[in-house]
């Protein structure tokens, strides 16, 4: 743990590496569960405008039961999003923040607190002025790997659901595309790749 990414994976290729590996394995998993669950509400959503749209129309044969049907699919999918996915998720992720901090905190005791002694006479090193000793190095390590740890897996999993929810969306687009008048020549990708382009143009 010398070096910054070394530091980083030092917990995953450790004795507690299965504790590791499943706990972030499951993070992935529910991360990429919430962003498909993201495409289904944009699908209830639709439907639901629709049964909106088409509440009067004489071909509407139960205009009530599919309005009904379409607000209470979507009701079901944003609480199975945000108390099912979201909700587990944010459990396995503070526990895997909790243990890979409780490990990293081991190592630097055990450093720190060696047969030398290190850590004694650095917290009590009658020193004054700029060269004396800081006080409570522990503490000040500890805060350090709680901040780190804490980043480190709020940007992992914020990378990861963007990846997810890019593939997500973008096959769905692909599935429901069509053909666009006047982009004849990109075929059934039409309106995909208008979709891909308003993407590009409006996300920076």
């Amino acid at each position: 743990m010398r070096r910054f990414w070394g530091l980083m994976r030092a917990y995953w290729f450790s004795e507690r590496w299965r504790e590791a590996w499943s706990l972030t394995l499951m993070v992935v998993l529910l991360t990429a569960l919430a962003s498909k669950a993201s495409v289904w509400m944009a699908e209830a959503s639709g439907d639901l405008v629709n049964a909106i749209a088409s509440y009067h129309r004489p071909d509407n044969e139960a205009p009530f039961a599919y309005l009904l049907t379409s607000a209470g699919t979507l009701f079901l999918l944003v609480l199975l999003k945000d108390a099912g996915f979201t909700g587990v998720r944010h459990l396995f992720s503070t526990t895997l923040h909790r243990k890979w901090r409780a490990w990293l905190d081991r190592q630097f005791n055990d450093a720190l607190l060696d047969a030398n002694h290190t850590h004694f006479h650095v917290q009590h090193d009658p020193g004054e002025g700029p060269a004396a000793a800081p006080d409570n190095v522990d503490q000040r390590v500890q805060e350090a790997i709680k901040g780190m740890t804490g980043g480190a897996i709020g940007l992992a999993m914020g990378i990861i659901g963007v990846i997810t929810a890019v593939f997500f969306v973008g096959q769905k687009l692909l599935e429901t595309s069509t053909v666009v008048d006047g982009l004849e020549f990109l075929g059934t990708y039409g309106s995909a790749v208008l979709a891909f382009a308003a993407v590009v143009a409006y996300v920076p």
